[in-house]
């Protein structure tokens, strides 16, 4: 990074990191946003306008598709949406591999299109380990609990995600803005971030 950058807003920073790391995606890929257009609006105005930029950036091969509640009983039901906005990653068997409750704004920039990314087929620096003790794995849920001025959690945000990629659906990473979501932190007590939750049980 040069002077002249350094001297820029942190906004046109960060939208020169969505844009060079969108043009580095593969193929198409999906991502299906949970939202309620009927309240909360600022909060869906706010994840969706950063959502957007990730897909205008992409050259057509990032697809935000926007589910409203209540119009999607069945996938609502069979993803347990108990708030919005959320974003999920669902492969191709549809298995949820990925979950924010967290807009990807910040330092989570990069872990994101890092997931993004490896969903399009990069390569993935767990993949081999996870594959090979596939079998041995019991399905979980990892909960990985941030906040955007964490310097730590965007590394712990990359391992879970890489995780739950590799996993074939055995593995579902979580991960949850405590500020945005202050009920669940207080639900773990993370009163120190990253804080991640394994199936329940805390680490």
């Amino acid at each position: 990074m040069n002077e002249e950058e350094i001297k820029l807003p942190a906004s046109y920073i960060f939208t020169r990191m969505i844009r060079e790391g969108m043009k580095k995606l593969s193929k198409s890929v999906k991502v299906d946003v949970f939202v309620d257009k009927n309240r909360n609006n600022k909060n869906y105005d706010y994840t969706m306008s950063i959502l957007k930029l990730y897909e205008e950036h992409s050259d057509g091969k990032l697809i935000i598709e926007e589910l409203q509640v209540g119009a999607h009983h069945i996938l609502e039901k069979k993803y347990n949406i108990y708030r919005v906005p959320t974003i999920l990653l669902i492969d191709n068997n549809g298995n949820e591999l990925i979950r924010y409750l967290a807009a990807p704004e910040g330092s989570e920039i990069k872990p994101f299109i890092q997931a993004l990314l490896i969903f399009a087929g990069a390569a993935n620096y767990y993949e081999a380990s996870i594959r090979k003790n596939h079998d041995r794995i019991i399905p979980s849920t990892m909960k990985v609990m941030i906040t955007n001025s964490c310097v730590y959690c965007p590394q712990m945000v990359s391992i879970a995600t890489q995780f739950a990629l590799a996993a074939g659906g055995k593995i579902k990473a979580v991960i949850i803005d405590i500020n945005e979501n202050p009920d669940i932190g207080e639900q773990y007590d993370s009163s120190s971030v990253p804080y991640t939750v394994i199936n329940e049980k805390n680490l």
